[in-house]
């Protein structure tokens, strides 16, 4: 006979009924023995429960070293996993605690850093720090470091509060017939990690400190935008061989990517009209020349 498994009770309810089943009596006479393996029943149970989602990231400079802000969650978008996120749905300021590779944490893997998550437009972050004290901080900041644009990331929680079928069909309407499996309205969340592979929309480590030059820095960002647009240019050349267009949901970010863009690019010219010397400035310098000219003819 199996051993029993927590069913909908409480941790107290499922501890009563585990202590006193009959096969886990004749498997653990001891009731110290019994009690330990139903806590780990339990415990078992829970981790079950955990959710985890992964996203694509990607690698900028940052300011101290070990420190990092990762998008982790697009909101109001279909993700892989086919569920849409409401902004609100994490807990502001919650501290969390960053694990080792691959979620090594859950298995008994020391966490490597720790992160506060926040809130923002169209995204949660977290911003934090890899604890380079310890080797494995070390050596998983300078991998992710290292993995640039390659590396992903996920969290692990637990929902607190889904949508109902009515807010999917009113989801669903107001996003051209697009429908998610689950909305997320609330979650609690436990942990962020560094992993090999993930599912997520629209997500990026934006700040860590890397040692890029200010030069490299714009080759790279320049380099990036450049491999995103011809990766979206083939994505749509592939759907247009199998007769189809690019989904409502690319399509949508493509042009929040060139609204973006195009905020960047006036901020930019703004600020070089700003540092461009002015013509009183020319004019000042070329003056003092001639006179520094006319001053050593004289001499």
């Amino acid at each position: 006979m199996p051993f029993p498994k927590p069913g909908n009770e409480s941790h107290d309810e499922f501890l009563k009924r585990c202590m006193a089943d009959e096969v886990m009596n004749r498997e653990y006479p001891e009731s110290d023995q019994r009690y330990a393996v139903c806590n780990s029943i339990w415990r078992d149970k829970a981790m079950l429960d955990i959710e985890r989602k992964v996203f694509c990231s990607e690698f900028k400079a940052g300011k101290d070293e070990g420190s990092f802000t990762c998008q982790f969650c697009t909101f109001d978008v279909i993700d892989h996993d086919g569920d849409v996120t409401l902004k609100g749905a994490f807990p502001e300021g919650k501290e969390i605690l960053v694990s080792a590779y691959q979620h090594g944490s859950w298995m008994g893997a020391l966490p490597v850093g720790k992160a506060i998550v926040h809130e923002q437009a169209g995204e949660a972050i977290a911003e934090g720090r890899f604890n380079l004290s310890m080797a494995s901080g070390r050596e998983t900041y300078e991998s992710v470091k290292f993995s640039g644009s390659l590396q992903e990331y996920s969290y692990g929680f637990r929902v607190l509060e889904a949508g109902s079928d009515a807010d999917i069909e009113a989801w669903t309407k107001d996003h051209a017939g697009s429908r998610p499996v689950r909305i997320i309205k609330s979650v609690d969340i436990f942990e962020v990690s560094p992993v090999l592979k993930g599912a997520g929309i629209g997500t990026a480590t934006l700040d860590i400190k890397s040692g890029l030059s200010y030069a490299d820095h714009g080759e790279a960002v320049l380099a990036a935008v450049s491999s995103w647009a011809d990766r979206t240019k083939a994505l749509a050349d592939l759907r247009r061989k199998d007769g189809r267009d690019l989904s409502p949901q690319n399509r949508e970010r493509i042009v929040k990517l060139l609204a973006s863009l195009t905020e960047t690019k006036e901020a930019l010219e703004a600020l070089a009209r700003e540092t461009e010397p002015s013509d009183n400035k020319a004019a000042l310098a070329a003056f003092l020349d001639f006179n520094r000219i006319n001053l050593s003819l004289e001499v």
